[in-house]
């Protein structure tokens, strides 16, 4: 009996790992991305998938949009898709924008930019961050505005080979709730900037858990202290993270998770967001 119940389990835990991916197929939306979990790999996330699963169940998901996106990239030139959710649904991402200017800022400014990025994106300073997509497009079209710095942007990012359909800037920060980017997109950029010769500022640059930044407070105490860098987002009704994980047993994980809408207390979101980023980290 015990053996036939562990099976049954291990069944229903495959079941929640594609429950995202079988919706999307239905609508047409298969991923383009690297394989799916073997049943050995899913075995061994799969607490990190039941707790996706609750998450998604939440009384605080009523009526909100969730999207999610986490690979693990532990082997070099290899990606695996953990798991996905709406992955590539443009949502509101708050301050996890910032990711889409300070990254090109790496690139087109060098080194003396690296301050000015560390602090944007530590500690989550919107006017920075504006100031940095000015300039951007002043470097780039000679012209030191927003929607310059705007066009420069998608321009960099396509050219890196991210699928900018859908993504929409209305500003330097993500303050705006016109803002537009998918779980994926975020994803993505932040996978093309492991390539990036600037990628250790960059990685450097994100708070880290129960430590720096915006994070310093998070997970304090816990397994995921000093192994999640992430750039938080948080605006009215919009909460999300964005980041890497170098997890207990050595994997490498690259993750994003945005709510739309929720319907509890913003104290609250986080700490259940947080919750899975913990997840992450123990794997």
């Amino acid at each position: 009996m015990p053996l036939k119940f562990n099976i049954f389990f291990l069944g229903i835990l495959m079941l929640f790992a594609v429950s995202c991916r079988q919706e999307e197929k239905k609508a047409g939306k298969k991923s383009q991305d690297s394989p799916v979990l073997t049943s050995v790999e899913a075995k061994r996330f799969n607490l990190l998938l039941t707790d996706l699963e609750e998450l998604k169940a939440d009384r605080c998901m009523k009526n909100a949009s969730l999207g999610y996106f986490i690979i693990d990239i532990t082997r070099e030139n290899k990606k695996t898709v953990i798991a996905e959710c709406e992955q590539t649904r443009p949502m509101m991402p708050a301050s996890t924008l910032k990711l889409f200017v300070t990254a090109p800022a790496l690139e087109i400014f060098g080194p003396p930019i690296i301050p000015e990025v560390t602090v944007t994106n530590e500690h989550s300073v919107n006017w920075r961050s504006s100031k940095l997509l000015r300039r951007i497009g002043g470097k780039i079209y000679n012209h030191n505005t927003k929607d310059a710095g705007v066009q420069a942007i998608l321009e960099f990012w396509k050219a890196k080979g991210l699928d900018t359909r859908g993504m929409y800037l209305d500003d330097g920060n993500g303050l705006s709730r016109n803002n537009a980017i998918s779980p994926k997109q975020l994803v993505d950029a932040l996978y093309i900037m492991t390539n990036s010769k600037y990628f250790l500022p960059f990685y450097e640059s994100l708070p880290i858990a129960g430590l720096t930044g915006t994070l310093h407070k998070a997970l304090r105490g816990t397994v995921a202290e000093g192994r999640v860098r992430a750039k938080t987002g948080t605006i009215a009704g919009v909460k999300s993270f964005a980041g890497y994980v170098k997890s207990m047993s050595g994997r490498e994980l690259i993750f994003s998770i945005i709510v739309n809408d929720y319907s509890c207390r913003t104290k609250l979101i986080k700490k259940k967001l947080e919750a899975i980023l913990l997840r992450m980290a123990e794997v």
